[in-house]
């Protein structure tokens, strides 16, 4: 802000303009301090003051935002758990840049789950309020080598000599400084880093002019956290719940916000119509909805067979495979996992890529997930065949009790491709987990047939203890690998220029393997164990989510289990032939 429109001071009683002296200055000092205190309560009424009467952009905040503005401005830790498309970022880095102004001699902070990403928030939103606000935009000193934003790095230095640059969320941060920061989508920040790295920076006292700090104001050791909703057993939920006793313990310290899909709804900044048709996505369960749009963060089934904890440490895949691709191991094949749906249900395609180890169990990752709506067996047969030939598939193991044995029947068919016309050759079985789910298809194999492709997988109690047990030594182990949280799929695509391009249909498309291995892993944390003998049998703990694509991932991983063990086998066969012939 320029004192002199805050004052008027550059005018004398008869209009003629005069210039600032330090001695007018200090006579108006009572005055502007008052005007300073009344902003940092109602940081909304500075925004006003700086887009002036004439605000060239017509911006205008929101009730809501103003809220928000009042509540952060006025307290030391402020946690908000805010759905999609709520003005998230743009709320929190206005906030950052409104204490930079109103606190000078403030170094604040923007992190998140990677420095590009913290670095493209923070320069995108501060350029748009920049524009909007031209206000703050003058409080900014922007002489050569002052001021700079890049790709990764971004750093703001104030008139007043208050800072606002990012942080990366990673070891290399240890030691730095700051007045306070705010923590965006901090679901996606490292547990380890944020606690033992991030927040330790945010411990420095703000100093005033002649050196001296007052240690109750609300800057000092400030704390912001922005997010989604997320999973409970994470540091975030931890981090949510310790800033909810400090709200009840010292109102006056902290606070926690949050809001749901309806808020921007009303304020036309999202259309319902968008909220209907997400529910009818086939990408969304009401889980996942819960948590993207209605801030209720999600926990895994108490006593829950799979750890969430492991499932996440493996999420470490930037991009799923759309192909067969040989660049990682010329050894490395794939596997379709496939549960079969029908009316009601859809079918599930799990795709594995599975690189044989030197020693020990193979690497299995799974790189995409496909679902299919409730089509007819003869349609659904032609997508898994197009599947099986894109990846260049060893198997397709696939369910063979119930619907699966209907699916197949078509599958050891001919069937045209609508869309190219191509003829797609019957599928040859391969074997099976039993002899009478085989027998029907010993025939179909020779000339013109997919020989080998199909493996039936007809499960009974024992068989589901063998899968059930491998799925959970495989992920403890670290064997398996997953696609990262859709969520750091999206702040990395956001900070692409393809991403930033991309219409919301194109963005939700490329974000869907990503979802898609999300719903996954809250099917299989709400899988609780029953004790039934020797045998282990899961349960959904809530009937609400199903578990189909579990179902798909451990068809594949079993037929992946059975191919390591002939290997075994083999192996020690051959060690067994040699030492006969030594």
């Amino acid at each position: 802000m320029a004192l002199q429109d805050l004052m008027e001071l550059s005018l004398s009683k008869g209009g003629k303009k005069m210039g600032l002296s330090e001695e007018r200055i200090r006579e108006q000092l009572p005055i502007i301090r008052q005007y300073i205190a009344f902003w940092r309560e109602y940081p909304d009424m500075f925004v006003e003051f700086l887009c002036g009467e004439t605000n060239p952009e017509n911006f205008h905040l929101f009730f809501y935002q103003r809220v928000f503005l009042r509540a952060v401005m006025r307290h030391r830790y402020a946690y908000a758990t805010f759905p999609r498309a709520y003005s998230k970022s743009f709320l929190s880095v206005l906030i950052l840049m409104l204490r930079c102004v109103l606190f000078p001699g403030a170094h604040l902070f923007v992190t998140t789950g990677g420095k590009e990403q913290a670095a493209g928030i923070a320069r995108e939103k501060a350029e748009e309020l920049c524009k909007l606000i031209p206000g703050l935009k003058n409080e900014i000193d922007w002489t050569r080598g002052a001021s700079k934003a890049s790709k990764n790095m971004v750093e703001y230095l104030f008139k007043n000599g208050s800072k606002l640059d990012i942080m990366a969320a990673q070891q290399s941060s240890r030691g730095k400084r700051a007045t306070g920061g705010l923590v965006e989508e901090c679901i996606l920040v490292d547990q380890t880093l944020l606690n033992e790295v991030i927040i330790p920076t945010m411990n420095v006292d703000r100093r005033l002019a002649d050196g001296s700090r007052h240690e109750e104001e609300v800057i000092n050791k400030s704390q912001i956290y922005v997010t989604t909703a997320g999973w409970k057993n994470s540091f975030a939920y931890e981090k949510l719940i310790q800033t909810l006793i400090q709200q009840i313990t010292d109102p006056g310290q902290a606070i926690v916000l949050g809001g749901t899909w309806r808020v921007p709804v009303m304020e036309k900044l999202l259309r319902k119509s968008f909220i209907e048709e997400l529910k009818l996505d086939g990408t969304y369960n009401d889980s996942s909805f819960a948590r993207e749009y209605e801030s209720e963060w999600s926990g895994d089934a108490e006593n829950a067979f799979f750890s969430a904890e492991k499932f996440d440490k493996h999420r470490v895949l930037l991009q799923p495979e759309y192909e067969h691709s040989g660049r990682s191991s010329k050894n490395a094949f794939y596997v379709l996992g496939v549960d079969v749906g029908r009316l009601n249900c859809t079918t599930e395609v799990c795709i594995f890529k599975v690189t044989p180890q030197v020693q020990g169990a193979s690497l299995k990752t799974l790189v995409n997930i496909y679902t299919y709506d409730a089509e007819d067996f003869e349609i659904q047969a032609i997508n898994i065949k197009k599947l099986f030939y894109k990846y260049k598939a060893r198997i397709a193991a696939i369910d063979a009790n119930g619907l699966g044995a209907g699916l197949i029947d078509f599958m050891t068919k001919a069937q045209l491709d609508p869309e190219t016309g191509e003829e797609l050759p019957p599928f040859g079985v391969e074997g099976g987990t039993a002899d009478d789910a085989v027998e029907p298809y010993k025939k179909i194999k020779g000339p013109g047939v997919e020989d080998n492709a199909i493996f039936l997988i007809k499960a009974n109690a024992p068989i589901n203890t063998e899968a059930h047990a491998y799925v959970q030594t495989q992920l403890a182990s670290g064997k398996i690998k997953f696609l990262i949280d859709e969520g750091q799929a999206k702040v990395k695509l956001m900070s692409t220029k393809m991403g930033q391009q991309m219409d919301n249909d194109k963005r939700a498309e490329y974000l869907k393997p990503f979802t898609l291995t999300t719903i996954l892993r809250e099917q299989m944390l709400n899988l609780v164990e029953e004790n039934e003998g020797v045998n282990i049998i899961l349960k959904q703990s809530s009937k609400s989510i199903k578990k189909d694509k579990f179902s798909a991932f451990e068809y594949g991983l079993y037929y992946i289990k059975l191919d390591e063990d002939r290997r075994k086998k083999r192996k020690k066969r051959n060690i067994a032939d040699m030492m006969f012939y030594s």
